[in-house]
C-alpha cells in the first residue's frame, strides 16, 4: 500500500483552556487515523468484529513540536516504526504536520493484536499482516522479536 494520510481540521472539542489543541486530541485524531487507514486497506471495524480481535496498546506517546490552534488543518501520516516478523507486535508512528509542512507532533502508539475470546496475544491473520507489511516504514524502522 502506498503512504496513508488524512487531514482533520482542529474543532472547538479539541481546545484546551490555553486555547490549543489538548492533550488528548492529539490521540483521538491520530486513532482516527489509523482506523481510517485500516478501513482504506480493506481491514475495518466490521472485519475486526467478524474475526473476534482487536488491537490491544501497551504504550503511547506524543512529542510536540509546534503549538496547534482552533480551524488550523493537520495531515497526519501512518508508518510502521517496529515490528515482528510476523506483525503480532507493533509500533506505529504518526507525523502531525500543519499546512505549511511543519511538523506539529509525532505520536507513536506501541501495541499487538488480542483475541477477544480468550484474552491472549495473537498474530495478525494474512489479510491484516499483508496491509503491515505493506505500510511505509520509518526511517528507523526497528524489527521486534517474536
Amino acid at each position: 500500500m502506498t503512504a496513508f494520510s488524512k487531514v482533520v481540521e482542529v474543532r472547538w472539542a479539541d481546545i484546551d483552556a490555553n486555547q490549543h489543541m489538548r492533550h488528548s486530541a492529539y490521540a483521538d485524531l491520530c486513532t482516527h487515523t489509523r482506523l481510517e487507514w485500516l478501513q482504506a486497506a480493506g481491514f475495518g471495524a466490521d472485519e475486526f468484529k467478524r474475526q473476534g480481535f482487536g488491537p490491544v496498546l501497551f504504550r503511547e506517546s506524543t512529542d510536540y513540536r509546534r503549538e496547534v490552534n482552533l480551524g488550523e488543518r493537520l495531515s497526519i501520516n501512518v508508518l510502521i516504526a517496529a515490528a515482528s516478523p510476523d506483525n503480532s507486535r507493533w509500533h506505529i508512528r504518526q507525523e502531525m504536520r500543519k499546512a505549511d509542512g511543519t511538523l506539529a507532533a509525532v505520536y507513536e502508539v506501541a501495541g499487538a493484536w488480542l483475541d477477544l475470546r480468550s484474552r491472549k496475544l495473537i498474530a495478525p491473520p494474512p489479510a491484516l499482516a499483508a496491509i503491515l507489511a505493506a505500510l511505509p516504514r520509518s526511517a528507523d524502522f526497528a524489527a521486534l522479536p517474536l
